[in-house]
Formats: C-alpha cells, structure tokens, sequence
C-alpha cells in the first residue's frame, strides 16, 4: 500500500510537475424515504423506517463511503489534504435539511477517520469520531444550494419555459398517460410539477424493492421515467422543445454556487494555496443539476439522466508547472462507482482533460449573478 501511494505522489507532484492547489467537493445527499405519498400509496409513514424525506441508514452508510472515496484519492494517493482535522483546512457549507446535514457528517466522520488528537480519551467516545463544523443558513433563502429558494424572477422564468408553445403541445399529447395516473393516485396531475412528487414516491420504493401496485407496470413505470427525463432539465432551463437554453434561469438555479467556487480559488491562487484546501458542499440531486448546467456539463456528464443518491463531484485547482492554472472536475456516479474525469465536458473550455482557470473563468461569466436580490426583484 505504502509503495503504491508513493509511486501515486510522485505521479501527481514529482513527474509531472504540477501541484494541486485546492479542492471543492459537491454532493447529492445519500438514500432517504420519499417526500411523501401519494394519495392512494400503499405505503404510507408507517412502512417507512424514518419521516418523510429523512436520511435512512442506507444513505449515511452511501456517504461514510463516498468519505472514504475522498480520503483515498486526496490524503492518501497525493497527500494534499493532511490526515488530522484543522479547522483552517476545511470549511463545510450544508442546505438547511436534515438529510443534508446529516449526509455531510456521514461523509465527514469517514474522511477525518484517521484523524489524531482531536477527539477525547473517553472509551464511549465513538471510535475515531471528530466532530467537524457544518455551517447552513435558512433554506428558503439559500441561493447557494437550494435551486428552488425563494426568487419571483426565477418562478416567473420557469412559467415562462412550461408556457412555451412546443412545451405545451408535448404536455396536451401527455394528457391521456397523466389522467391515467391521476385516476389511479387519487390526486389531479396535470403538471410535470405535480408529477414529481409521484414519481419521487415510486422510483424510492423501487430501489427499496417494494413491490409497486399492478397497474405500475414496467411499461408504466418507463413512461414515467421518460416523462421526468423529458421535462425536467428543459423546465429548469436547458435548451428543449425548439427553445434555447435560458441562460438567466441557469444563472438564478446554480450561478451562486459556480460564483462562490471561482473566488474560492482566486483566493487560492492568491495565498498560492497556503490557506482552505477544501471546501465541502452538502446539498441536493437539483444542487448538482443546477451546477453541472452551467458548467455546460450536464448532457455530457449525465445526458437525461438527474444525479443519484451520494453522487459526488469533485472541482480540482491545479498550478501548472509553466506557471498557469487549470481546473479538473471528477465525477463519482453513486457510493459503488468510482471517480471519472469529466473536465472534458465543461462548455467551451476546450473538451480536454485541463480547462484553463481563465478560460473556465471567461466561459462561467454568462452564468455569474451580479447580485442575486436584485436579479430575483426583476419582474
């Protein structure tokens, strides 16, 4: 083991040159129970081992594992972020949910697991546990990590992509397949809005391996997956249905995030990265969506596809050995995968494995608020 991570460090430092300078980590949260039921569900609260919408011990485990994924690749095969916890390393920004919150201890209790000296001598003391500080804010106005925080220019953007007249002419052919399912739930869903709690509920109960009533047959159930896959990234402002991507919706859904990762490493190539070495985002499927969208990544890393549970995305700053800067992004599907490079599916950033930070910067421009309250007063 000792021999394979040496040859690892030289491969990264030694050969090459180049030094990785800072990290930022961005992740779905890990498995949970549904929202909530549909009308008719028959499974109800009480087949559920945890509330609606709680983190279960599947998903804790999901995101222990994805830690331990990042321990590996960035204390152990580089040696970039040290083994013991220091408050100066690390900042840890979560959504204000529970699941969220509790997927980022998850996931911190196994990259800190070799941590010294920084928890008590106390035999009940749980093993190599060191408690890191998670910081949140309130969820209805996280613009960072909540893509649906409260933002009337963004409500009256996505009314706007549902009202489009090739939206609305796929959704009067859907009808008959929606009246099928509003009479069988119990519920009126007439909309793809309306339709996601739905199918939230059944696509959980699958993976769970409930048995779904008779009338969800897998032709059903492939229905509504193609459905969901259809609407979803157009109604969150991607091109779809003979309209354009909408760059401002894209902007107000992940622009925040993508801004606030830019000057997390300006500030590292300012200090040369003397100072935060990682910064880790806990949040949501629609988090890593809105993120991958304006990184013009999203096609190319997940086609129609939205982020699983644990899905972890790594955002790399490298110093190159000519004296530039380069970003990489890695992608790490769910808890079993392991990382891919996507960097090559950044928007106009060369499709290379290195992106340049100034062409990443120049290419993200379009997508960065100037300032987010202003931008969502625009009506």
């Amino acid at each position: 083991m000792f021999k394979f991570h040496f040859i690892n460090i030289l491969l990264v430092i030694g050969v090459s040159g180049d030094r990785l300078l800072h990290l930022q980590t961005l992740f779905r949260h890990g498995d949970r129970a549904p929202v909530g039921p549909y009308k008719n569900d028959p499974y109800q609260a009480d087949s559920w081992p945890v509330a609606w919408g709680e983190l279960t011990d599947d998903g804790m485990n999901q995101h222990f594992e994805q830690g331990m994924k990042i321990q590996e690749k960035y204390m152990f095969e580089n040696n970039f972020l040290p083994q013991t916890y220091k408050s100066a390393d690390i900042y840890v920004r979560s959504s204000d949910v529970n699941r969220t919150l509790m997927s980022g201890l998850s996931h911190l209790a196994s990259l800190y697991s070799n941590s010294q000296g920084t928890h008590p001598n106390n035999p009940h003391w749980p093993t190599n546990w060191s408690p890191i500080p998670i910081h949140t804010v309130d969820h209805d106005s996280d613009s960072l990590l909540n893509p649906s925080f409260v933002c009337l220019r963004m409500d009256e953007l996505e009314a706007e992509q549902v009202a489009h007249k090739d939206f609305l002419a796929y959704m009067a052919a859907q009808l008959p397949f929606l009246e099928f399912i509003s009479n069988h739930t119990g519920e009126s869903i007439t909309s793809f809005k309306g339709f996601e709690d739905f199918f939230d509920a059944i696509r959980i109960e699958k993976i769970h391996n409930m048995t779904l009533p008779s009338w969800i047959t897998d032709s059903v159930y492939n229905q509504a997956q193609t459905f969901m896959d259809t609407c979803e990234d157009y109604v969150y402002g991607s091109a779809g249905f003979n309209k354009p991507e909408n760059t401002e919706l894209l902007k107000l859904k992940g622009g925040m995030l993508l801004k606030e990762m830019i000057s997390n490493m300006d500030t590292a190539v300012g200090n040369n990265g003397t100072g935060t070495k990682l910064h880790v985002y806990s949040a949501h499927d629609t988090t890593v969506a809105a993120f991958l969208r304006v990184l013009g990544a999203k096609e190319g890393v997940l086609g129609l596809d939205q982020p699983d549970f644990a899905a972890t995305l790594t955002v790399e700053l490298w110093a190159g050995s000519d004296g530039t800067n380069y970003v990489k992004i890695w992608y790490a599907d769910n808890a079993p995968t392991n990382f891919r490079d996507v960097t090559h599916s950044i928007g106009n950033c060369g499709g290379t494995d290195k992106c340049p930070l100034d062409t990443f910067k120049t290419r993200s421009q379009p997508y960065i608020p100037d300032d987010i309250v202003k931008d969502c007063d625009k009506l």
